[in-house]
């Protein structure tokens, strides 16, 4: 007997009990995530250099505010810290380090889809980014910092379930400004 039907099975009763009572339109939440993700590989500074190191797991936060416009729609305005990202590269003779470090805001919009599987919702928004770039050129005993800002797409999918009268857990995964994300969170949603 395969595990995955009963884990499903499982998985829609307990959803089912904890969505019985849909979010109420009109309330405010608050909340926040943490998880682990992925950033896409990066291309060296200078073209002419080769990666010898980099990051390519980041660690990262998300606090935000919401507002439950309606029981399937809502709205929530985070910041997302995720952790820096560092790379090393060489060109044979000069070699540099660079971190780069990133702070996010996002404006995002959750539907829910408990026709499909009660719980289960996705997301999409836009993310407004602040990117510090650091530069060190042991050779030459430079550093150098560079500061620019970028919007980007948000879009990912969860999954929420009732733990408390007004305490909700949730699990996601979500695209924001190049990092792949997946975050365990709490809400608390204020009556």
């Amino acid at each position: 007997m395969s595990i995955k039907p009963l884990v499903f099975a499982v998985l829609s009763v307990v959803s089912a009990v904890s969505f019985a009572d849909e979010n109420a339109a009109g309330t405010f939440y608050l909340g926040l995530d943490a998880g682990s993700g992925k950033v896409k590989k990066k291309d060296p500074l200078t073209p002419s250099y080769r990666v010898t190191s980099e990051t390519n797991r980041v660690d990262g936060g998300r606090l935000y505010i919401g507002y439950q416009i309606t029981p399937k729609l809502s709205v929530e305005l985070g910041a997302v810290r995720p952790s820096d990202y560092k790379q090393s590269a060489t060109n044979g003779v000069i070699s540099y380090n660079a971190r780069v470090e990133t702070k996010n805001h996002d404006l995002t919009f959750f539907y829910k889809l408990p026709e499909v599987l009660p719980g289960l919702y996705v997301l999409a928004g836009a993310t407004y980014s602040t990117i510090n770039t650091t530069v060190e050129v042991p050779a030459a005993r430079r550093i150098t910092s560079v500061r620019k800002t970028d919007t980007d797409f948000t879009w990912g999918a969860g999954y929420e379930v009732r733990l408390f009268d007004n305490v909700d857990g949730r699990i996601m995964y979500a695209r924001y400004a190049g990092a792949d994300l997946v975050t365990v969170g709490l809400k608390y949603r204020f009556r």
